[in-house]
């Protein structure tokens, strides 16, 4: 396989090289860096061209590849809402843009990541794919307007990957978008407090990034719309308190209160299911600092 990877120089996309490189696949890096890394990049790769999915630059020449895994997109919310156009153009029309120079290159296999945000807030939990969607920001918008644009555009295999919370090593603790685990990660290592917006009673659904890999390869070749998640409903108190007692509550923001996917269709149509608990992650990150 010769695989082309946007975003490859990110938290989930370096991870993605890495175990392409890994199984003897060919790969090449498509990104911006606007919030990847060098440090991410994996050696190995056979190119590496800069470029925003997005803008008025014309793509590189067409490039050798048969199968596209999709992750580059800004993903803050909050800039979002000030920025809107900005993620209209990058995630919806650039990825219409991408598609068509990709075909045009000759690939034939499509994955491409998308979010649960295009639920928005929903207490009719677990969330099946059929579900409606109730995108509540730009950002959420966007994807579901890409998901839209894509979907049976192409005579092509187009896998569309619903990523709920995704956590694990690489992940950035500062900048854009943060989950809570990575905040909490640093501050327990800093031994500061652990800061828990509102009550901490909002629950997420969070999967382990060695497993969203592991979907994302079982996906290629596939045709559908697959929530990938753990399955498992967890409050945010609970993962402070699995970091330590010294906890600070600060002032709560607007956001989704409960989020908990049905994963029966990935598990039947993929084969795939995630492996690692977070509760066992966290106990090893808290061993291994000692």
């Amino acid at each position: 396989m010769r695989a082309l990877v946007t975003g490859g120089a990110g938290f989930i996309g370096g991870h993605v090289v890495r175990d392409l490189l890994d199984r003897g696949h060919e790969v090449i890096i498509l990104d911006n860096f606007s919030t990847g890394s060098i440090a991410n990049v994996a050696t190995g790769i056979e190119s590496l061209h800069v470029y925003t999915i997005g803008s008025d630059d014309p793509f590189p020449d067409c490039l050798n590849f048969d199968t596209l895994i999709h992750l580059a997109a800004p993903v803050s919310v909050e800039e979002s809402i000030k920025e809107p156009v900005k993620y209209y153009n990058e995630i919806a029309y650039g990825t219409e843009k991408l598609f068509k120079w990709a075909t045009d290159c000759g690939c034939d296999k499509f994955v491409v990541a998308s979010t649960a945000a295009v639920y928005g807030s929903t207490d009719n939990v677990p969330i099946k794919e059929e579900a409606n969607i109730y995108p509540e920001s730009p950002y959420a918008s966007a994807k579901a307007l890409m998901e839209l644009m894509i979907s049976g555009s192409y005579k092509a295999d187009v896998a569309i990957l619903r990523f709920f919370n995704v956590y694990g090593e690489g992940q950035r603790s500062t900048g854009g978008y943060l989950s809570a685990i990575p905040i909490f990660k640093k501050q327990y290592e800093s031994g500061k407090s652990i800061t828990v917006t509102g009550d901490g009673e909002q629950s997420r659904d969070f999967v382990y990034v060695g497993d969203v890999v592991s979907a994302i390869f079982a996906a290629i070749g596939s045709n559908g719309t697959w929530n990938i998640a753990s399955g498992i409903e967890v409050k945010i108190i609970n993962i402070a308190k699995a970091f330590g007692d010294d906890i600070k509550f600060i002032k709560a923001r607007r956001e989704v209160k409960r989020s908990l996917a049905s994963i029966e269709s990935a598990k039947y149509w993929l084969n795939w299911k995630p492996k690692t608990k977070l509760g066992n992650w966290i106990k090893s990150i808290k061993d291994e600092l000692g």
